[in-house]
C-alpha cells in the first residue's frame, strides 16, 4: 500500500499537490459526485477538477452516459460510436467537427492504435490519493511546466527509460484513462501527459496539464525520489520558481 510519508516527501520536493487515485469498482462509493441520470452532457474533466479542489470522491457509472468521448475512453461505450468519429474531425451534416484531426479515417486510425478495451467493473472512481485504503489502478497528477519537468524527469531516472514519458494525441479523458491502460496492457510503464485537448481546457487551470501514470510506476518514483535529482542544488533552484508562480497565482503549494 501506499506509503504516505514518501509521497508527501515527493510532492514537498515537486511543489505539486496531492495527486488523484483512480480505480474502478463493483459498487458505487458512498456520498460520491457524480453526473446525475439525464445529464445531457457532463465533462469528466470537470469533476476531477471538483474531486481536486473540494477533496472529495467522484465516480462515474456505466449506466449514465453523460459524455459521448468520455463514455469510450472510460471503457463503457464500445465500439466508439461512428458519430465521434466525425465529431472529432471534419463533422457531419449538420453538425461541425473540432477538427483536432484532419479525417475521419485518421481518427479511425486513432481508436484502433489506443485499442480501448471493456471497463472491468460498472464504476470508475477517483478521489485524493490519500482516500484510498488500497492502491488504486491509476496516479493522476495536475501541475504546470516545473512540477511537470520533476515529475517527467523522475519518471525516467526511477525506471531508466529514455523515453519513460509520452504526451500521445487524445481527450484530456483518454490520456487520464485510455492511454496509460492502453500502455499497462503492452507490459511497458509509462507516464502519460495529457490536457492537450483544447475542448478540456476550461476545466483545468491556466498552464496546467496532467501527468498519469500506473500506481506501480508511481511507486517506483517514490522509491527513486530520494536518490534523484530532487535533492539537489539545480532542483531547488526550479524549486524556488515554482513558489513564485504559486505566488503570483495566490495558490498555496506544499
Amino acid at each position: 500500500m501506499l506509503d504516505n510519508t514518501r509521497l508527501q516527501t515527493m510532492l514537498d520536493l515537486l511543489g505539486c499537490e496531492e495527486p488523484l487515485g483512480i480505480a474502478y469498482a463493483e459498487n458505487a462509493p458512498a456520498d460520491s459526485l457524480t453526473p446525475a441520470p439525464g445529464t445531457s452532457h457532463a465533462c469528466i474533466i470537470n469533476y476531477l477538477r471538483m474531486a481536486r479542489s473540494r477533496h472529495v470522491c467522484v465516480h462515474f457509472s456505466s449506466e449514465v452516459r453523460s459524455c459521448m468521448g468520455g463514455w469510450v475512453y472510460l471503457g463503457y461505450q464500445l465500439p466508439a460510436p461512428e458519430r465521434i468519429v466525425h465529431f472529432v474531425t471534419t463533422g457531419w451534416q449538420g453538425g461541425e467537427g473540432e477538427r483536432y484531426l484532419p479525417s475521419p479515417d485518421s481518427m479511425r486510425r486513432f481508436l484502433k492504435d489506443i485499442d480501448i478495451q471493456p471497463a472491468p467493473a460498472p464504476f470508475c472512481v477517483a478521489q485524493p490519493l490519500s482516500g484510498w485504503e488500497e492502491a488504486p489502478l491509476l496516479a493522476s497528477f495536475h501541475c504546470r511546466g516545473e512540477t511537470l519537468t520533476g515529475l517527467s524527469m523522475l519518471a525516467g531516472f526511477a525506471l531508466d527509460d529514455h523515453e519513460a514519458v509520452t504526451m500521445p494525441f487524445g481527450s484530456g479523458c483518454a490520456n487520464i484513462f485510455a492511454w496509460p491502460l492502453h500502455y499497462r496492457r503492452k507490459g511497458l510503464k509509462k507516464a502519460v501527459i495529457g490536457g492537450a485537448d483544447p475542448s478540456c481546457r476550461p476545466f483545468m487551470k491556466v498552464d496546467e496539464l496532467s501527468f498519469t501514470v500506473t500506481f506501480d510506476v508511481l511507486e517506483s518514483m517514490l522509491e527513486a525520489c530520494p536518490r534523484s535529482f530532487l535533492t539537489g542544488k539545480t532542483w531547488a533552484g526550479v524549486r524556488r520558481k515554482i513558489e513564485k508562480s504559486a505566488e503570483a497565482w495566490k495558490e498555496t503549494i506544499v
